[in-house]
């Protein structure tokens, strides 16, 4: 398998639907958090919006409250009238508690991390992109294999420099050419083996006449790197 040579932000998928949909619910959220009360054998779950005489650590976590004497009815998201009053009388009730904490947790905390996880990786996978083009299209179960750049002189193809782009290879070959040549007003052009996209390319120079030519020896060439030995691809070649 050989990584495609895409620019980035031609591979680079849209976010899915159901991502967009979890980022619009989590915004939600944050507008409107949610608050748990367990107060003799009530548990509550209330929107913080509607709770009265809050009081809030440095944190910006809530220490006091009061339910508001009257409320929308979707201020009150959820009552469950629990057979015991305090944590750790009753295997139940404490499941009960667990299961809408979680719940809350989930929906005001964990989704936010989890985005937020989600954003750090799609840049990490951005830079690796940017630095590996096709890198991030790898087959699960399949080897890696990437294409690097080498810029080396046609007379001895000693190899002068490997670079994960063309551009830069180039650019090493059009600075070692302007140091030969030594003269100005020269305009530089690679010119490939061949139509492929994959193919070596040799730098010539341009001008200063209108019909000036010359080749400067410098060439790019393609060379694929391997995560794996593979003997029956060897053979091939």
């Amino acid at each position: 398998m050989t990584i495609p040579h895409n620019p980035p932000e031609l591979i680079q998928p849209a976010h899915p639907d159901w991502l967009t949909a979890i980022r619009d619910r989590v915004q939600a959220a944050h507008n409107d958090p949610f608050f748990v009360t367990d107060c003799e054998g009530d548990l509550s779950v209330w929107r913080q919006s509607a709770l009265t005489h809050v009081t809030r650590n440095s944190e910006g976590e809530i220490t006091g409250w009061s339910t508001p004497p009257s409320y929308k009815v979707t201020d009150h998201i959820l009552e469950i009238e629990l057979d015991t009053w305090d944590p750790g009388e009753d295997p139940l009730d404490d499941q009960r508690r667990t299961d809408i904490h979680d719940l809350i947790t989930a929906r005001d905390h964990d989704r936010p991390r989890l985005l937020a996880h989600i954003d750090q990786l799609q840049q990490r996978l951005d830079r690796a992109e940017a630095a590996l083009p096709g890198i991030t299209q790898l087959a699960p179960g399949e080897p890696v294999k990437v294409i690097i750049y080498r810029t080396e002189h046609s007379e001895d193809l000693v190899p002068l420099g490997h670079y994960t782009n063309r551009d830069a290879a180039r650019a090493h070959g059009e600075a070692l050419a302007k140091h030969d040549t030594k003269q100005p007003g020269l305009t530089p052009g690679w010119i490939p083996d061949s139509g492929s996209p994959d193919a070596a390319e040799e730098l010539s120079v341009f001008g200063p006449g209108e019909d000036d030519e010359d080749t400067t020896g410098y060439v790019v060439v393609p060379v694929t790197a391997t995560s794996v030995y593979e003997p029956d691809a060897e053979a091939e070649d």
